[in-house]
Parts: structure tokens; C-alpha cells; sequence
């Protein structure tokens, strides 16, 4: 299967395809990709176009082909559908693959315009990743059910959605954080850090829906329930980029660099280690970046032992205590970008590439007025969080464990997670309400709270 000479006029070209493509520049990086469609069969005779002209989602099936025989599987790619037909030495699976992409008229992944990344939040990259992943996810899942459920090679063995985000630019910073959200409603870490700069975690943070605009959310946590037990993992891994074939390609006449972090684990310590090296001192695997997200659910579950002592994360739910659990490795790749180093000539062509048009942006995020949200998660012996917006003022109200009461606290400031409302209240610069007293239920605070507010207000 030629993938790389051209079959479409150039204009219709992917950006990618033209980059990798072009005479003298990624030949080691083409080896490495022909290396990946080794044995892959073309089931629709669309394959090859639809690298030149589309890329990311062919992209992403050869590398899951490809990592699929690295853990030592047969794969087989001659059903029309679903994608994979995966047999292991612990049982066979069917694997579907998926992206996100961008919305139309929003600005696709490959024009990346990185004079934009000073003003683009961390916060905006998860929630857009989060909107995309979900319905990526649950287009397959109803794919499955209407169809890929009734054939014969399909029945009785897990279902497996393998999904790869590249709906904007940025989206390679977002790490697993967007789809962990997605798949287990975990929203963040709460920690504290002291005078002396020292980090302690003091609890977590869960949310059950991303808003897409004001007035429209997406549910998400999508394997804390049975909704989705045809499904039994998500396999993901945001660092299935060109960075990937660059780290597994061999040296060639410009440099490229490597900058990133990995996980550290002792007897003693866990924490992550940060480096910086170029190419070919710098070593990856085709497995490195990989996350497996179970749902414990599944009415065929997947087998895990495929995974043991591999550079492999695991994540999963326990539905008795509502935690979202986790297992990284010692030494996994949590984040990756590379730099090649090229001549500013050739930058400058490349820039020019990317299209001067208006795109639609992520709109700001507003939330319905006096609409108590379920938000969960623990800080210390505070649990079962929910949080409103209230007249100006955000409110949150939470369940004391121990006594199994509900109180309440508010700011007189917009926030929109516990961590920023955590760390808003800490500044000491805002306006801030602490219920002095507590009840049977969360309604009963939230409405003992919004009187001190609207005392507040009168005063």
C-alpha cells in the first residue's frame, strides 16, 4: 500500500501530507509510518485518499494497528466493520477507533497560530477537548448498538472505543485530563501549597457536565453508570502525534528536540521528572503515552493482564465509594512536545500555509442563575460538594461526613470549579459568607445561604 505518493491534486492535500511530504525533510518520519501500515489491509480502497486529504483518522488507526502487534496481538483488519478484530493471548476484543475533530468553523488542529497560546486557558482547551471526546465516544457507542452488536464476529466479546483528540490547535496539552472527566466526572486534584513552596494534595474535585454554551450541557462521567456497559474501555493517547514517529524515527539531517515529563514513583517519593533532550539520545516506545479507561460496567469485560508491566496507564471507578482510581507506572510519559530545528526560510513558508480566516471560538461559560450543580469529590471530612451561582456570589454547599450535616460557603465572585473557588477564597480579597450553622439537607443550606446573601446585599 503506497500511502505517500500523491493520488490527489495538491490543493486538496492535507497540511500534514504536505509537510511530511515535502522533498528532503521527512524521510526517516515516512519509514517509520510505512513501517506502522505494514500488513494493514485497505478494506474500502479509500484509505490511501483519505490520508492525503484527511490524515489524523488514518493516522490513528495505523498507530493502533501498529501498537496492537507491538503488545503482542494478531489484528484483524479484513471485516468491513468495526476497525479491528484484535486476538491476545488472554482473549480476543473488538476495537473501534475514533477522533475528535474540530467543529465546523471552528479552527482545525494543524493551524496552529502559537502567537494565540498566551491567551488560550487551560481551562477553555478541557472544556472544548471534553465536548468533542464525548460525542466521539457516544457516536461510537451508538454505532455498536445499532449495527456493530448484531454481527457474528462482534457478539460477546468486549467493545473497546479507541479515541485520539485533535479538535484545536492546542489540544496536546491537555494530557489525559479532558477524557478522564469524560469517562469518570473527575475533575481535578485540590491541593495546598505552603510558605515554603511545598505541595499537599487535600482533596478532589468531580463535575458531571461540561457546558458546550450558555444553556446546553454535555453530560459526562460516562462509565459511573450501566448506560454504557456495551462499552468496556477506552483506549487514548494524546501522545499518538508526529512527535511519536519523530521519537521512533531514525537521526536525520536537522534536529529535533524533545521536552516533556515523566512519572517518578520510590518507596519514598512520587512525583515527575522533566527533560530535555534532542534526537537520538532521546528514547520513546510506540506504547509510551498509552491509557487504558475501564468501565467497570462492562458486561464483557476486557482483560487486563494484555497491559501488565507496560508503560501502560490504567484508570478506572469504584462505584461502591464514587472514586475515580488510577495507576500510573513508574517512568510513563505524562507530556510531550518536540521542536525541529529547521531554517527560518522554511518557517516562514510554513506559517504562510496557515489560512488568515475567522473561525468560531469556544463561548464563554455561563451558568443558569440559582442552579445548585452536583460537583461530589472530598476535601478532608467535606464531601458530596454542590455549587451555584447566586446574584453576583458563588455558593457552595457540602455534607460534613462525619456528622452527616450540610453547610455552606460563598464568595462574592464568579467561579466556575471548586479549586478556583478554593483558591479565590484563600486571596482574602473577596467578599466571603461561612454558614455558622448546619442542616439535614443540602437545600435547606443553600437556602439558609442565599438569605445571608440577599441580608448581605440589603446592607
Amino acid at each position: 500500500m503506497d500511502l505517500f505518493t500523491p493520488i490527489v491534486p495538491k490543493e486538496e492535500q492535507h497540511n500534514h501530507f504536505l509537510y511530511i511530504t515535502e522533498p528532503g525533510f521527512c524521510e526517516p518520519e515516512i519509514e517509520v509510518i510505512k513501517s506502522w501500515a505494514d500488513g494493514f489491509i485497505d478494506r474500502n480502497g479509500k484509505l490511501v485518499q483519505e490520508f492525503q486529504t484527511k490524515f489524523n483518522s488514518v493516522f490513528w488507526e495505523l498507530y493502533l494497528f501498529a501498537c496492537f502487534k507491538e503488545l503482542g496481538c494478531s489484528v484483524d483488519t479484513s471485516h468491513e466493520t468495526p476497525d479491528f478484530l484484535v486476538s491476545s493471548p488472554y482473549g480476543d476484543f473488538i476495537a473501534e477507533a475514533a477522533i475528535a475533530s474540530n467543529s465546523e468553523g471552528y479552527r482545525p488542529e494543524w493551524d496552529k497560530d502559537y502567537d494565540l497560546l498566551e491567551n488560550t486557558s487551560i481551562k477553555d482547551i478541557l472544556r472544548l477537548s471534553a465536548i468533542r471526546l464525548e460525542f466521539s465516544i457516544n457516536k461510537k457507542s451508538k454505532k455498536f448498538r445499532k449495527d456493530y452488536s448484531k454481527l457474528p464476529h462482534v457478539k460477546n466479546k468486549p467493545f473497546v472505543i479507541c479515541v485520539a483528540p485533535f479538535e484545536q490547535p492546542f489540544f496536546f496539552l491537555q494530557d489525559s485530563l479532558a477524557i478522564i472527566r469524560v469517562l469518570y466526572g473527575y475533575e481535578e486534584v485540590l491541593s495546598r501549597r505552603d510558605a515554603d513552596g511545598n505541595l499537599t494534595i487535600i482533596g478532589d474535585s468531580y463535575n458531571y457536565r461540561v457546558q458546550k454554551k450558555p444553556g446546553f450541557n454535555v453530560n459526562v462521567g460516562l462509565f459511573t453508570n450501566s448506560k454504557l456497559k456495551h462499552v468496556s474501555a477506552v483506549i487514548f493517547n494524546n501522545r499518538a502525534t508526529f512527535c511519536k514517529v519523530r521519537a521512533l524515527a531514525k537521526i536525520s539531517k536537522y534536529p529535533v528536540l524533545f521536552s516533556g515529563s515523566r512519572s517518578y514513583q520510590s518507596d519514598q517519593q512520587v512525583g515527575l521528572y522533566r527533560f530535555l533532550e534532542e534526537r537520538p539520545i532521546y528514547k520513546e516506545t510506540i506504547a509510551d503515552g498509552l491509557h487504558i479507561l475501564i468501565n467497570p460496567f462492562a458486561e464483557n469485560p476486557l482483560d487486563l493482564k494484555l497491559f501488565d508491566n507496560r508503560e501502560i496507564a490504567l484508570h478506572n471507578y469504584d462505584p461502591k465509594t464514587g472514586d475515580y482510581l488510577s495507576y500510573i507506572p513508574n517512568n510513563f510519559l505524562l507530556h510531550r512536545t518536540c521542536t525541529s530545528i529547521t531554517s527560518a526560510d522554511h518557517l516562514q513558508e510554513l506559517k504562510k500555509s496557515l489560512k488568515e480566516q475567522n473561525y468560531k471560538e469556544l463561548e464563554p461559560e455561563i451558568w443558569e442563575e440559582d442552579d445548585l450543580i452536583e460537583f461530589g469529590g472530598k476535601l478532608g471530612y467535606i464531601c458530596n460538594n454542590h455549587m451555584a451561582h447566586y446574584k453576583g456570589w458563588s455558593v457552595i454547599v457540602s455534607l460534613d461526613s462525619i456528622d452527616q450535616d450540610w453547610s455552606s460557603i460563598a464568595i462574592q465572585k464568579l467561579c466556575y470549579s471548586i479549586s478556583e473557588f478554593q483558591i479565590e477564597n484563600s486571596k482574602g480579597s473577596q467578599n466571603s459568607i461561612l454558614l455558622g450553622e448546619f442542616f439535614s439537607t443540602k437545600d435547606e443550606a443553600y437556602i439558609a445561604m442565599k438569605k445571608k446573601i440577599d441580608e448581605f446585599k440589603a446592607t
